[in-house]
């Protein structure tokens, strides 16, 4: 019974996006990283007790050996359920915390989350439940091919979480675009100040927000090929968080655009 989790992947990806937090006493994303944290060490240890008793068993094939690996093997898969519970509802209220999807966006990655977090849950009941090593065999192999449908899920919702807040800060710039825009036309009718060089600015400003809308899309298309049978998902997530990555370079170089109209606004000819 192999360890099918790519834990090194979605572990990785939480902390490297999620780190430096303020753990909370509410239940929040901060408590629920929490959660997931102490459940996957739980985990790790329950893996390598699960290996041990595997080894001897089928070394001396005793009745006492099989009990033990029995065992052994329940707690480990009641754990892997755990883990994978754990991470989903991190995801769940990361996901809440970033306001840049629309609410049925938002609220359809809560329900597909909820029914995996509900069908990791029922399957620890039948983990629990299970007599043999043969049955607890074939409840690893369901929570393996399971797996792959919510890996599917996980990357749709990491890709919702970054690209919710592209949303955000490029509504943010458009805002700031539209109060310049204001400001120059009106210094343009008094004639208190040559804006042609405020308004080429305000152009590539306005350039740069579309080519991030672009690479945005471009990044929604790319995880969109992410299926049940993708080899390469992770592969794939790259590809889109690479453009995630670009059309985040758009919006600060349109913000530093934005920056030097304001300077220039601010000098008298």
């Amino acid at each position: 019974m192999k360890r099918y989790l790519p834990f090194t992947l979605t572990f990785a990806l939480l902390v490297f996006y999620f780190s430096g937090l303020v753990f909370a006493q509410e239940f929040n994303f901060d408590r629920a990283y929490s959660d997931y944290l102490y459940n996957y060490n739980l985990y790790r240890e329950s893996y390598d007790a699960y290996s041990t008793t595997r080894e001897a068993f089928l070394k001396y094939q005793t009745l006492t050996s099989k009990n033990e690996a029995l065992g052994k093997t329940r707690e480990m898969l009641k754990k892997q359920d755990e883990v994978v519970k754990t991470y989903l509802t991190a995801l769940k209220l990361k996901l809440k915390e970033n306001p840049g999807l629309s609410s049925n966006e938002q609220n359809l990655l809560f329900l597909d989350l909820d029914k995996e977090i509900e069908w990791f849950r029922q399957h620890q009941e039948e983990v629990d439940k299970a007599n043999s090593l043969e049955d607890l065999t074939a409840l690893s192999g369901k929570s393996k091919e399971q797996y792959e449908k919510t890996e599917v899920l996980i990357y749709e919702t990491l890709g919702a979480i970054f690209a919710s807040k592209e949303i955000s800060l490029r509504e943010e710039i458009n805002q700031k675009i539209k109060s310049l825009k204001e400001k120059i036309g009106e210094i343009r009718l008094k004639g208190d100040k040559d804006t042609s060089l405020a308004e080429r600015w305000l152009l590539e400003a306005e350039n740069r927000l579309t080519q991030s809308q672009e690479k945005q899309f471009s990044a929604q298309q790319t995880l969109a090929k992410i299926k049940e049978s993708s080899l390469n998902k992770i592969r794939i997530y790259n590809e889109a968080q690479s453009s995630l990555e670009e059309s985040h370079q758009f919006l600060k170089e349109a913000n530093s655009y934005l920056k030097e109209i304001i300077r220039e606004l601010k000098h008298a000819d």
